[in-house]
């Protein structure tokens, strides 16, 4: 085959191959997103449209995108949260999927195609996968990103519960999707309703509670993502709100603990999920944050777990906290 005639092969491929649109926010992503956007440039699929969503960055974020030309879509917004700038590129891409990846992360050279091609044969809607955490080393420097995914078994996957069909069940008891893993018809997104742009953390859990609900998917076994963990990765914070309690107890008051298979999580445990979650944020609240939120929260936890005498010992140490608190 020629030159002309590999070039034609190639742009009749790629008119052939449904497009997917790979929606990216990024604030202040500086020091990782060329490298994103790399991963998303060298995937083996012949039809992506790449779109970066600026959230308000204050670095060189934007200076490094627009090197890229038109090979990436530059979106900008004023800062208001990944949820509300993946909404943006969502609103905005022309793809007939979405898929997500965060700007310091990196894909497998291979991921749009082998998930397209999953999509395709299993006719779903929706596709996740295994991934794998990156860590840096002493120095603070990370391997390159195909050398992860050729490791035969790799010591950083993932190791959470991977479902083909129906996972509500396993989504109550963890978050087994990971955004830079998946891919869905944006149709689907569109009808389950976006991001929840009014949760600060958590949004996307909701969204895949949403969309298990709605369609089954194929979890796939092969890690297709690297998830960078670095300093700025973690938050030291006591957030006010309970996002992941706030976001299980809705979709267990709307929906029960049944999936539309009609499989159930074990007797016991989504109730130990909330008691444990709402505990946790009582502890954190206690030692770094506001007292009276310690004591609501330990309240909580012994609503799903009955009266133990650990939670109501620092139910009671909040509770006297918050009336020197209140007093000071």
């Amino acid at each position: 085959m020629n030159e002309t005639d590999a070039s034609a092969s190639a742009s009749a491929s790629a008119s052939l191959a449904p497009l997917v649109s790979v929606v990216m926010p990024a604030y202040n992503s500086a020091r990782y997103i060329a490298e994103a956007i790399d991963s998303a440039l060298q995937q083996d699929y012949p039809a992506l449209e790449i779109i970066v969503v600026d959230d308000g960055s204050t670095d060189d974020t934007v200076n490094i995108v627009s090197r890229y030309g038109d090979k990436v879509r530059l979106l900008s917004q004023k800062n208001q949260g990944s949820a509300a700038a993946r909404n943006l590129g969502i609103r905005q891409a022309c793809g007939k999927y979405i898929a997500f990846l965060d700007a310091d992360d990196a894909w497998w050279r291979h991921k749009i195609r082998h998930q397209v091609e999953a999509l395709v044969e299993g006719g779903y809607k929706m596709a996740y996968s295994r991934f794998i955490w990156w860590h840096p080393n002493e120095q603070g420097q990370y391997t390159q990103p195909q050398t992860e995914f050729e490791q035969a078994a790799n010591p950083n996957l993932s190791s959470a519960a991977i479902v083909t069909g129906w996972p509500y069940a396993e989504l109550l008891l963890d978050c087994i999707v990971w955004t830079s893993t998946v891919i869905v018809e944006k149709a689907e997104l569109e009808t389950a309703g976006l991001f929840d742009e009014s949760l600060r953390k958590g949004q996307d859990y909701d969204l895949w509670l949403r969309l298990s609900r709605q369609t089954e998917m194929a979890g796939l076994e092969k890690p297709t993502a690297l998830y960078r963990i670095h300093p700025a990765s973690i938050t030291s914070s006591v957030k006010e709100v309970n996002y992941e309690y706030l976001i299980l107890s809705r979709a267990v008051e709307r929906w029960s603990e049944a999936g539309p298979d009609g499989r159930s999580p074990p007797k016991g445990l989504v109730a130990a999920r909330l008691a444990r979650s709402s505990f946790g944020h009582g502890h954190a609240h206690l030692m770094h944050g506001n007292p009276r939120i310690a004591a609501e929260s330990f309240r909580l936890s012994m609503r799903h777990s009955g009266i133990r005498i650990k939670t109501l010992a620092w139910f009671l140490v909040a509770m006297l906290k918050s009336l020197l608190f209140r007093q000071g």
